[in-house]
Parts: C-alpha cells; structure tokens; sequence
C-alpha cells in the first residue's frame, strides 16, 4: 500500500470509523467472525476490519453494498446540507463557511472511505457465480463491477481526489 493510503485513511477518520463500524454490523448480522476489530492500523486494512470471508454469496453482497451505501447516502446529505441552508438562510457569513467546511470534510471522508477491500469484492464474484442463481447473477452483476472498480480506486488513493475535486467545485458554484 501506498503512503497516500494511508495519509487519506488518517485525514479521513470519520469515514473509516464509519464505513468499519458498518461491516461489524453485517459481519455480526451475518454471524461472521471478526478477527481484529481495529479500525486505523498500519496495513493494508487500514479503514476495515479483519473478518473471515463471507460464507453466502448474500452475505458477500451486504458486505460490500451495506457500507458502502450508507456511506455514500450520508455523504450526500452533508454534501447538500449547506447548499439548503444557503437556499433558506441566505447567508454567507463566517459562521457559514465555517459549517460548509465542517460539512464538506465530513462528506468527503465517508465518501472517501465508502469501497470495500478488493478481496471483499472478490469474495462476493466467487460466491454469486459459483452458488447464485441467475436472478442473483443479473441483479449482483452491476453492483459488483462499481464496487470493484471503487474498491481499486480507493486503494490507490483516487476517490480521495476526485472527492476533493468535487468539493472545490461545490464550494466555488456556492
């Protein structure tokens, strides 16, 4: 893993703490056992938890989208939080761009920390075309391609940046 990775996992700890504390809930729901529940280590899992892989390609599934979803649902409503206020207060004052800031930060950092492992998504492609029936093939298809595809960009540090990107842009249309 890259330095980067980890910078990003640092600066981004609410949305680890978040997007971890997530998958313990499906790993207990789905009565997974979790190996280490450390949430900010020096490894590659640094943002995720230490779990067994999941046994159903359901299982497999709700590890990978639950997360990532909730993630993803809180981000945006950080993210539009100060768009409405502005729309209803019509200010722009310090205290404003002060909760922008704060809100923005946040939006980025469950943003940032929304892709599950590779590993995880691997996982859930193993269990769905070896034991899912078509119906789960179709319906788990699209899902898996985003969040494998998300889950690389993460790893490398690119959803960091885009999710800046995005922020700047938000801020300066503000």
């Amino acid at each position: 893993m890259t330095a980067f990775y980890y910078i990003t996992k640092y600066l981004t700890f609410p949305g680890a703490y978040a997007r971890c504390f997530w998958e313990q809930i499906v790993c207990r729901i789905c009565r997974v056992p979790v190996e280490d529940n450390r949430y900010l280590r020096q490894d590659e899992l640094a943002g995720h938890i230490d779990h067994e892989l999941m046994p159903t390609a359901r299982s497999a599934f709700a590890l990978c989208f639950v997360p990532a979803f909730f993630n993803a649902i809180g981000a945006l409503f950080l993210a539009i939080f100060p768009v409405v206020y502005l729309f209803v207060y019509e200010t722009t004052d310090l205290v404003f761009a002060l909760m922008c800031a704060v809100s923005y930060w946040f939006a980025v950092s469950l943003y940032v920390n929304s892709y599950s492992l590779v590993e995880d998504a691997l996982n859930m492609k193993e269990k769905v075309y070896s034991e899912g029936n078509i119906l789960q093939k179709i319906f788990y298809s699209p899902a898996f391609v985003l969040l494998y595809i998300g889950s690389y960009l993460e790893r490398y540090g690119i959803t960091f940046i885009a999710a800046v990107v995005a922020t700047i842009a938000m801020a300066v249309a503000l």
